[in-house]
């Protein structure tokens, strides 16, 4: 996405955001997490891996399908011919993402997510390498439209090295999923509706750079969170599964995976807000200056959701899935509403304040649903991250004074480093208050203690392997 944005224009991003919000819903009224059902049964054999992958070809054909047909009427609404062949070839994307070797399951029942890893690394190497080439040659869209496809086509392909499986056509064990997947479906639907709201109307009132500019502003804050949190999802469904027959465990495992995400998300969040328009300048140059307030308040706006997101997992580990379609309906209605009137009386300002409510009143809601599952008052679930709170606190301060001044600042040596140091410092300042917090109440078992212990191996390890050179 940096080095896109260099060799592209805002009006490129804007385009292809508004051919992957047909994508997206599609994609969302047909989803079949296969392989999370996978994990969550007791019993797996060779029928269910046929069935699994039945499931996963019967919707990559149904969703291609779909996409191709209403592709000429959703070109037309945006007065685009362009949009027509893009959004059918995007949707090879989101069709091989779904025929990942149902294998895989194995791995992540076992814990071992080291498939995970070595697939996403070869897709994102591949696509990364071919839409930069694509892009130097041509300054086209099209490069974003490739890098989209050839990740999960490539992630794909691979699964199948790591994770050996002959496909075969079968439904006997239909009904195993039909269940657990009928509301997830519900319920993504409405989640997608809830996400491509914004973009749907954007693209229809604003013009393609406005809305580019915005696109990028919304992957940049969204992109190091999903990061960090993606990751830690499908581990925590493993493990809520294993310990959903003993409460104290599963109360405790759930309280430490939010105090963990608010501490590595939080810090990150407030960070990109306060040092927006200095990541715009460097990471995409001054052409892109005008996502920087977007990006600050977007950044903001997602602070709620980490305080119940390992609400997923857990709902799924007890298999009440019609949780999610309560949820997202929920949301909906209240962000649609709020999302076109903002869209229509402030712009893009207005959408992101209709998100900020929104996510709210959606965290609001998640915890008294946690509450019902696992007992724990909300209260506990707010106050949990304490320290993380107050760490972030010190380093907002230190942020807020230093980052007005790299306004003055021009080049990109003196802005890179000037804003490497004083992320450095803002990070040092959030780290010795959080462990100086940690320590003056015990320091309890969590994720301190956890990093702690590490750091003590590794410094451990390395004294150990000096005399062993010498």
């Amino acid at each position: 996405m940096v080095v896109l944005a260099h060799l592209l224009q805002p009006k490129d991003f804007g385009l292809v955001a508004i051919a992957m919000t047909v994508i997206y819903i599609v994609e969302a009224a047909l989803e079949l997490p296969l392989s999370q059902a996978l994990v969550r049964l007791k019993h797996v054999d060779e029928h269910h891996y046929d069935t699994a992958f039945t499931l996963g070809l019967l919707r990559g054909f149904a969703l291609s399908t779909i996409v191709c047909l209403v592709s000429w009427p959703f070109a037309h609404f945006y007065a685009d011919k362009r949009l027509l062949v893009l959004v059918c070839a995007l949707s090879l994307a989101p069709a091989s993402r779904g025929l990942v070797s149902p294998r895989i399951a194995d791995f992540s029942r076992n814990f071992d997510f080291t498939p995970d890893f070595i697939m996403e690394l070869a897709g994102k190497l591949v696509a990364f390498t071919s839409a930069i080439a694509i892009a130097i040659t041509t300054h086209s869209y099209w490069s974003i439209a490739v890098g989209t496809v050839l990740a999960p086509l490539i992630s794909t392909g691979t699964s199948y090295f790591l994770a050996p499986y002959r496909p075969r056509l079968s439904l006997d064990k239909l009904s195993a999923f039909s269940g657990f997947l009928g509301w997830i479906t519900a319920a993504q639907v409405v989640s997608s509706l809830n996400w491509q709201a914004d973009r749907l109307i954007l693209g229809k009132i604003a013009s393609r750079s406005e809305l580019g500019l915005f696109t990028a502003a919304n992957d940049t804050a969204n992109i190091p969170l999903l990061a960090f949190m993606s990751p830690i999802m499908r581990p925590l469904l493993s493990a809520f599964s294993v310990l959903r027959e003993v409460p104290d465990r599963l109360r405790n495992s759930y309280q430490s995976s939010c105090r963990a995400i608010v501490t590595f998300g939080l810090p990150i969040l407030i960070g990109e807000s306060l040092m927006a328009e200095a990541f715009v300048r460097l990471f995409f140059g001054e052409k892109w200056i005008g996502s920087a307030t977007l990006l600050r308040w977007l950044a903001i706006s997602l602070i709620p959701t980490l305080f119940a997101a390992p609400l997923g997992p857990l709902v799924m580990s007890f298999g009440k899935t019609e949780i999610f379609l309560k949820h997202n309906l929920l949301e909906l209605s209240i962000k649609l509403p709020l999302v076109v009137f903002g869209a229509l009386k402030y712009g893009f300002m207005g959408i992101i304040m209709a998100r900020g409510v929104s996510e709210l009143s959606s965290v609001i809601y998640s915890m008294i649903i946690v509450r019902r599952l696992i007992t724990l008052s909300i209260i506990q679930q707010i106050i949990a991250p304490w320290r993380s709170i107050l760490s972030v606190g010190a380093m907002a301060v230190i942020l807020a004074l230093i980052a007005p001044q790299l306004a003055h600042l021009t080049g990109p040596m003196q802005l890179g480093s000037a804003t490497a140091a004083t992320v450095l410092l803002g990070a040092t300042t959030y780290i010795a208050t959080l462990y100086s917090l940690w320590i003056a109440v015990g320091s309890p078992s969590g994720i301190e203690s956890m990093v702690a212990e590490k750091v003590l191996l590794l410094f451990k390890h390395k004294q150990n392997f000096a005399p062993d050179i010498a």
